[in-house]
């Protein structure tokens, strides 16, 4: 799906301005002379993820007054159009100005979002799909908002749990860096002049040092052509998700950290999906969009073969290989007692809990571990420097 942002003219002749998701130009095309619109210019909007994201508390704010206005009676279109007044201009406001219009020319609701799937994931759009089915709207927007507002926690306490971490690295780089590039090379020129030996690990310093001056805009050239290289890589081709999450998942620390916050996405998203009425293939497969790429997507797909075979979902989850036993032994006693909607959600506080724990073990670990390694690399530069610098000015003072 490429983002597309358009210039139509209306019955009228009002010039109207948009931004729209479609497959091609030919589709894009098509949805807007159903609409009764004259296209006349179009452009594609650049779609890098993270210029497009709209933010978890945001849609939590959506579905709270979804639902406030659903128990209230108020008809779909109204509401709709109440929400699309209340927001301030954003991507927001033009997907549901876009999703109105949908509904207007007689869409369901579901199928209007799921042309927005850059705003509305494969689990906020299978959910609502649910509701439209099952007629329980008001209960699966319920679900949804504590959804919504699980993601926002969770992505809040490993913002919180890195952010110590991450200005500390910074900190420090940024000091060693202006030793390196500023300090040390006049510090140099001194003992070069007056020390009669210059240690082994001096001169291994004056070389990184002399490099990293004559070299340091080239150098963060390389680094920022290579960062480019790799999202344009991760992002388009065919393989780059999938080697994007295995460079990840293999880093230490971090990569079990990622395998954990992927069990209890899924095991909240299966558990949401499952108590609102989808069955337990469809919830698999949504769930495994919803995650994409990664060790837990192929488990996701061979666990939805291995049921297709016949075989009851505990099994499957031991035999795809990548789910820990508490969740097999769990599931398997939902089965045997005829709850597992109750044994899932069990499952889904249990990672909750278990996950917190884990974020600040990994951070507890992280950060003595970088201040180790920082610190060996601020004193290796500070005994190269004082030690040379320390005999040259003995031998001066006497």
């Amino acid at each position: 799906m490429s983002l597309y942002r358009y210039k139509v003219a209306g019955k009228n002749g009002i010039i109207q301005q948009g931004m729209l998701e479609a497959p091609s130009p030919i589709e894009l095309k098509a949805h807007i002379r159903e609409r009764g619109l004259s296209l006349i210019t179009y452009s594609t909007t650049p779609s890098f993820s993270f210029s497009r994201k709209v933010k978890p508390r945001i849609l939590m704010n959506l579905c709270l007054h979804l639902e406030q206005f659903e128990s209230a009676g108020i008809p779909l279109r109204e509401n709709l159009e109440a929400l699309y007044h209340l927001q301030t201009p954003s991507k927001l406001k033009t997907t549901l100005g876009e999703v109105i219009k949908d509904v207007e020319g007689g869409s369901v609701f579901s199928k209007a979002l799921a042309k927005h799937s850059s705003i509305f994931d494969a689990v906020f759009i299978g959910l609502i799909a649910v509701g439209e089915k099952t007629g329980r709207f008001s209960f699966v927007l319920q679900q949804l908002f504590q959804h919504l507002k699980w993601v926002d926690e969770v992505h809040a306490q490993i913002s919180k749990a890195l952010r110590y971490p991450l200005i500390m690295a910074i900190v420090l780089l940024s000091l060693i860096i202006i030793l390196m590039t500023i300090l040390v090379p006049e510090l140099v020129k001194f003992i070069e002049t007056f020390a009669e030996r210059v240690p082994l690990s001096t001169r291994f310093l004056i070389c990184i040092s002399t490099f990293l001056s004559n070299n340091l805009f080239f150098i963060c050239f390389v680094f920022k052509m290579i960062f480019i290289v790799l999202i344009i890589f991760f992002k388009f081709h065919r393989k780059g998700p999938y080697w994007k999450e295995r460079l990840l998942d293999a880093l230490p620390l971090l990569g079990p950290l990622r395998r954990k916050v992927a069990l209890a996405r899924f095991c909240h998203i299966f558990a949401v999906m499952v108590e609102s009425g989808i069955d337990i293939i469809q919830a698999l497969q949504t769930a495994r969009q919803y995650l994409q790429h990664g060790q837990m997507y192929h488990a996701l797909e061979d666990t939805e073969r291995y049921i297709t075979e016949g075989l009851s979902l505990s099994n499957a989850f031991q035999k795809a290989g990548f789910f820990p036993p508490i969740v097999i032994q769990m599931v398997k006693i939902g089965e045997k007692t005829s709850s597992l909607q109750k044994t899932l959600f069990h499952v889904k506080d249990y990672f909750d809990t278990t996950l917190k724990r884990q974020v600040e073990h990994t951070i507890g670990l992280l950060e003595p571990l970088m201040i180790l390694c920082l610190g060996s690399l601020m004193a290796w530069i500070i005994y190269s420097i004082f030690l040379p610098l320390y005999d040259t000015l003995s031998v001066l003072d006497y």
